[in-house]
């Protein structure tokens, strides 16, 4: 009897594991929180006690910019990405693939695309890079910012933010 229950258990907590959207998933909001971080406060350390050793980190040279990305795997064709500003040293940028994280309101990557425009009150938009997205924040003033669910065949395909000092280029057209 006691094995069976331990093995009932065992199942409940990998099955709870292995869900898009367990009780352990992170929350993404547009005020630039990303879990425990935060865009343009949190450094290259934070990342890092936050999400371990990266799979890879890659260097971002552009004209006037200087940055570095940390890369996690999070599955099969899956990445999160976390750009820190080397001028800022701080994190500029967040673009994941994961189902782990998720919106205020419960959307989250795999999840369709008209059942995440309900649940955030928005409409999907067009844009660059992805053929629709919903701007969940698009700031030009006093500093640019965006926060936005990607759209790809009728799913979210993943959730992006480019903060004010963003390593990327001028937001998403």
């Amino acid at each position: 009897m006691r094995r069976a229950v331990l093995a009932l258990a065992v199942l409940a907590v990998a099955a709870r594991c292995g869900s898009s959207t367990t009780s352990s998933a992170w929350t993404v909001d547009p005020d630039g929180r990303i879990g425990p971080l935060r865009i343009d406060a949190s450094t290259d350390a934070d990342v890092r006690r936050f999400a371990g050793k990266p799979d890879k980190v890659e260097r971002e040279v552009m004209p006037r910019i200087r940055a570095h990305t940390l890369i996690y795997r999070c599955g099969r064709k899956c990445e999160t990405d976390y750009s820190i500003n080397d001028k800022t040293g701080r994190l500029s940028d967040y673009w994941t693939g994961s189902s782990r994280f998720e919106t205020k309101r419960g959307s989250h990557v795999g999840m369709s695309a008209t059942r995440a425009a309900r649940l955030e009150g928005r409409k999907p938009q067009p844009g660059c890079g992805f053929p629709l997205y919903l701007y969940l924040r698009a700031r030009n003033h006093p500093k640019k910012e965006l926060f936005v669910l990607a759209i790809w065949k009728g799913k979210i395909d993943s959730i992006g933010y480019l903060g004010p000092h963003s390593v990327y280029y001028e937001g998403l057209c």
